[in-house]
C-alpha cells in the first residue's frame, strides 16, 4: 500500500475489483470505461468511449466475473458528457494508456470521485478525490482476508466467530507509513488460540517497482515494523509496533 496525498493517489496490491466495490462507501453512479472499446457494449458518441449507466450495469462490470484489468472513471449524470473537449478526452486517453494523469484527474464537468486503473502486473493504482473512502475500502478489505484466512485454517470452527470490522482510526495510526510504502503480509499470519496476528513491514525505497515487477517481491526486501492484532473472544483490533525509531523516521520525512 503507498499513498500519495497530494495527488489523493494509491498504489496497492492485493486489494481487488470486488473487495473495492465491497468496501466504498458511495458507489460509482456510472462509468466510462478508459480500456479497448467492446463494441457490443454501449459507447458515447461523444468521447468515444465505452459507458456503464446506472447500478446494474455498474455493478455487472465491476464485480470479478467481468473483466478483471478494468481501468475506469466514474460520472455524475450521463449529459456531462457532452461538454467534454477533445482535450479533455484526450487525456482520459493518457490516464488509460500511461495509467498516470497529465492535469488533476478529477474534472468538474464529470464530477467524479475516483480513477481506477489496473496496471500490468496486477496492481491497482487508484484516484480518490476523498481519502477517506480509501482507508474505508482498505478497513473492509483488511477484515475480509483476515477472517477468510483464518476460517480456511480453522474450518470447524468458521461459523463460530463474526469478524469485527477494522477502524479506520487504527489504519490511521500508520498513515505516515503508508506514505513511505506499507506491506501486509498474510502470508505469515499467526494464529495462537484467541489472538490473530499480522505482520506489517515498511517497504523499500524500491516501492515504484510495484508498478511493473512482482510485488511479492517487496517483501523480503521490507523491514518489519508491527503487528496487527485481532482478538476472537474480544471483537477488538490492537495496533502492536515493534519497531518505533521506523515510525518516528516516517513521521519525519
Amino acid at each position: 500500500m503507498h499513498i500519495e496525498k497530494v495527488s489523493h493517489l494509491t498504489l496497492t496490491y492485493g486489494i481487488s475489483n470486488l473487495d473495492f466495490f465491497r468496501g466504498v462507501k458511495v458507489k460509482p453512479k456510472n462509468l466510462l470505461s478508459l480500456g479497448n472499446v467492446d463494441p457490443n457494449q454501449e459507447i458515447d458518441i461523444y468521447s468515444g468511449f465505452n459507458m456503464y449507466l446506472e447500478e446494474e450495469s455498474v455493478q455487472k462490470f465491476l464485480l470479478p466475473n467481468s473483466n478483471q484489468n478494468i481501468d475506469w472513471i466514474d460520472f455524475d449524470e450521463v449529459n456531462d458528457l457532452e461538454s467534454l473537449t477533445p482535450h479533455e478526452v484526450a487525456e482520459l486517453l493518457y490516464l488509460g494508456h500511461a495509467y498516470t494523469h497529465l492535469k488533476s484527474p478529477f474534472y468538474y464537468k464529470l464530477q467524479n470521485n475516483y480513477v481506477y486503473l489496473t496496471l500490468p502486473n496486477g496492481a491497482k493504482k487508484v484516484y480518490y478525490r476523498y481519502l477517506p473512502h480509501f482507508y474505508q475500502i482498505l478497513a473492509t478489505c483488511i477484515t475480509n482476508k483476515l477472517a477468510s484466512t483464518y476460517r480456511e485454517r480453522k474450518p470447524f470452527l468458521r461459523s463460530r466467530h463474526r469478524f469485527q470490522l477494522l477502524d479506520t482510526s487504527i489504519i490511521k495510526e500508520i498513515d505516515s507509513l503508508m506514505v513511505l510504502g506499507t506491506v501486509l503480509d498474510f502470508g505469515e499470519i499467526q494464529i495462537k488460540g484467541q489472538e490473530l496476528t499480522v505482520p506489517f513491514f515498511l517497504a523499500p525505497d524500491s516501492v515504484y517497482q510495484l508498478k511493473w515487477h512482482e510485488p511479492t517481491m517487496l517483501i523480503e526486501k521490507s523491514k518489519l515494523v508491527g503487528e496487527l492484532k485481532y482478538y476472537l473472544n474480544s471483537t477488538e483490533w490492537k495496533l502492536k509496533i515493534l519497531a518505533p525509531e521506523l515510525l518516528e523516521d516516517s513521521l519525519n520525512f
